[in-house]
């Protein structure tokens, strides 16, 4: 029993990391888009679309999961495939957060149902990882692609 607590807490915990990666993700990409808009950026320029991204990661930190999958979508940060996931992904975080225990009963509960109960869990455990270990991937990528423009600007 303690097991399916510990997979429950760890899916919240990685949603979290996955709700400040998404917030690093819009940000570069707000950056990156502006890099694309200009021929040359200068210092200035590139000063402001820093502050405005910035902005942009603090208003998300702010906000529920689906609200940041939504800007998330809005600016095109991320594929419509990963976009599903996240959403696939958000609502069993909120089944998982605000209804699991609601409907599902452990009083009675034979040693086998909680054995199949850990083992679902945890494969949803494992997607919602995957998706965290994706998204470091692309944060990754970014921090490459805006070292790269940097460079090429001067900046």
């Amino acid at each position: 029993m303690n097991r399916i607590y510990c997979v429950i807490g760890k899916f919240a915990e990685i949603t979290q990391k996955i709700e400040l990666k998404l917030g690093e993700i819009c940000e570069k990409s707000e950056i990156i888009k502006e890099f694309g808009r200009h021929n040359i950026m200068n210092k200035e320029e590139y000063a402001r679309v820093v502050e405005d991204a910035s902005f942009l990661k603090e208003k998300m930190e702010s906000m529920t999961f689906g609200q940041m999958i939504g800007i998330v979508y809005e600016s095109k940060s991320l594929s419509n495939d990963e976009i599903n996931n996240l959403k696939e992904l958000l609502g069993k975080r909120n089944y998982f957060t605000h209804e699991y225990f609601k409907y599902t009963s452990y009083e009675n509960a034979k040693e086998d149902f909680i054995v199949d109960e850990f083992n679902a869990i945890k494969k949803d455990l494992i997607n919602l990882n995957s998706m965290f270990e994706r998204l470091k991937l692309i944060s990754n990528n970014q921090d490459s692609r805006l070292e790269y423009l940097i460079k090429k600007n001067n900046l």
